[in-house]
């Protein structure tokens, strides 16, 4: 699908999120009525997403984190590119849709350890 291979860092991030029980930017970003809040809560998980990356162990060449409650472990993928979530941003702005569309994608693709 076009949508998922254009915006499937994005996808990816929030997904990671998912994991981690943390719905707050899907939920900001699926239940936006207009553009402003789409890219507030972009933003704000493109800031969190980086701290995370900064901080995560690198394992076998992958940034790692570890469930507290199970101490498994949760791979992050990648930081989206600056070129997609433009790309994306562009796009909900025209239509306030892909915002949803993006947030329905990153609850339903299975990701296993994040860059799979």
């Amino acid at each position: 699908m076009k949508f998922i291979e254009e915006f499937n860092g994005l996808i990816k991030m929030l997904r990671f999120f998912v994991r981690t029980k943390n719905f707050s930017y899907i939920d900001r970003i699926g239940n936006a009525l207009t553009y402003e809040p789409v890219e507030v809560a972009i933003k704000d998980a493109l800031r969190d997403f980086q701290s995370l990356h900064n901080s995560a162990k690198t394992e076998d060449g992958k940034k790692v984190i570890y469930d507290k409650q199970t101490n498994k472990p949760i791979y992050l993928p990648s930081i989206p590119s600056s070129e997609e979530v433009e790309a994306f941003l562009k796009k909900a702005k025209e239509d306030i849709s892909y915002a949803r569309k993006l947030a329905i994608f990153a609850l339903t693709i299975p990701q296993k350890g994040g860059e799979e």
